[in-house]
């Protein structure tokens, strides 16, 4: 139930340096175990728990050369959620990801034509101060960009069921909190950051998103989402806000919507959170965790 949509879209440039075709997150999730679905529509107050692998590339196409694409993004992470029901049908769910989160590239940050943890790198870093515009020196070509990451989220849905024990009106709230860390999975000392990187970076990121979906007609849904995410500890020249407004529609009530969407604040494509602005996007995204029948909770005796 917490999780990242694949989608394929359009999306509007943030600033006039680069030029997007389109924008793209070809997510998949792989199940080690799962009990979610089976828990909730077998029993009353059994939790289900899923443990799973998941991948999440992000995918950008600017108009230039680019072999295939320009510093994309990867996150490779471990997840555990667990789903129990109320009493009243409502769901509260929290969930645990920890992993790696990298553009895969070997460029000086901040610096054209260097490599990074090169003496001259390093040296044109400390030059970098508080007033420094780093969006404006952003090496957009293969600067790199890496770091450990876990993240912790809590999610309660409000759910109206119909005759069918599905959920055709759902509020849903999340509330998220990511940490960078230099170890993976807070053991190893690998694919972490430098110290220069996480003054950049800032270690924490605090999440809230509400959704409403209406199954509105048999063969038609449509969800309403707002996300927040504040950035703590950055560079004062990022921008530490960031919000999206999406409306997605499911025609014939499938997996498959159609969605629009604006965004405000930093940019969520790996270093360019350096950038900031306003965006609009529209494409195709796939929801494999869609409303699904439970079994009702039956009275109490007293």
């Amino acid at each position: 139930p917490i999780a990242v949509k694949p989608f394929l879209g359009y999306l509007s440039n943030m600033n006039s340096q680069e030029t997007i075709l389109f924008d793209a997150k070809p997510v998949v999730y792989y199940s080690i175990w799962n009990t979610i679905r089976k828990n909730m529509y077998e029993h009353e107050n059994k939790p289900g728990n899923a443990f799973y692998v998941t991948f999440q590339p992000h995918i950008r196409m600017y108009a230039e050369n680019s072999k295939p694409v320009k510093t994309p993004s990867y996150r490779f992470l471990f997840g555990w959620q667990q789903m129990i029901k109320t009493s009243s049908n409502n769901f509260f769910t929290w969930a645990i990801e920890s992993g790696h989160y990298s553009n895969g590239q070997s460029g000086c940050a901040f610096l054209h034509g260097e490599d990074d943890e090169t003496m001259t790198c390093s040296d044109f870093h400390a030059t970098i101060t508080d007033d420094t515009n780093l969006s404006e020196l952003l090496n957009r070509k293969n600067g790199n960009f890496s770091t450990n990451t876990t993240k912790l989220s809590v999610n309660f849905r409000f759910n109206e069921l119909n005759k069918r024990d599905e959920p055709y009106k759902i509020h849903s709230f999340t509330a998220s909190w990511e940490l960078y860390h230099n170890r993976f999975m807070g053991l190893f000392d690998f694919g972490g950051y430098s110290e220069f990187d996480i003054n950049i970076y800032g270690r924490n990121r605090f999440g809230l998103e509400y959704e409403y979906e209406h199954q509105w007609k048999p063969k038609l849904r449509y969800a309403i989402e707002q996300k927040f995410e504040i950035i703590q500890g950055a560079h004062p020249s990022v921008e530490a806000l960031r919000s999206e407004t999406t409306f997605t529609l499911y025609p014939f009530n499938r997996d498959i919507g159609l969605f629009v969407t604006y965004v405000y604040g930093h940019d969520n494509y790996n270093y360019r959170f350096v950038d900031s602005g306003n965006q609009i996007g529209f494409g195709v995204s796939w929801d494999w965790f869609q409303p699904f029948q439970i079994s009702r909770a039956k009275p109490t005796d007293l």
